[in-house]
């Protein structure tokens, strides 16, 4: 009887690790992708971590060198900070930390909220900061109603090195897991 026991507890063990096996080669770590994103009030970080969990990745936040207050962020206000950034396509605001190393990385999921149908200029900020020969760019955003056509477009524009930037996708902050991989593992 001991032996039976042994025996089916020894296979429900095996079992269970070939599940577990599976299950952690679906997300399997991807250690050249990178999810770099900017958020100013926690919608994209929501996203960035779902997308860094379905793909397994590390992360790397753009922060602000002055950070965005909640009267920056009035949309309704025309003067408020974020409208004037918006209506000066060549304003580039300063990101408080530029020290992160793009080389070990083949492609960058660039996460970011949408404002008036655009990145923000810190992303601009950004993308005109490196270099991305060779490298794949992976826009993704949020925004409530927008869609990404006009940013891809832009960052198209102004990136460095003529990576493959794809079309990207708008996704709301609460995006699964699943639902983002399915999308990112079409592209």
């Amino acid at each position: 009887m001991k032996r039976v026991m042994l025996k089916l507890f020894t296979s429900l063990i095996a079992v269970s690790m070939m599940i577990c096996g599976f299950v952690s080669e679906t997300y399997a770590a991807s250690k050249d992708t990178l999810v770099v994103y900017f958020s100013a009030t926690g919608n994209t970080r929501a996203l960035a971590s779902t997308a860094a969990a379905a793909l397994g990745t590390d992360t790397f936040e753009i922060i602000p060198s002055k950070p965005y207050s909640a009267d920056d962020l009035n949309y309704r206000d025309d003067n408020c900070r974020a409208n004037a950034e918006q209506r000066d396509s060549a304003l580039r605001p300063q990101i408080k930390d530029l020290n992160v190393d793009l080389k070990a990385y083949r492609t960058i999921v660039l996460a970011y909220p949408l404002w008036w149908a655009e990145e923000p200029r810190i992303i601009d900020t950004f993308i005109e900061s490196f270099d991305f020969s060779g490298k794949t760019i992976v826009p993704v955003c949020t925004s409530g109603s927008s869609d990404i056509q006009k940013s891809v477009e832009n960052i198209r524009k102004l990136i460095k090195g003529k990576p493959a930037v794809k079309d990207g996708k708008r996704f709301m902050p609460n995006s699964s897991k699943d639902e983002f991989k399915a999308w990112y593992d079409s592209i």
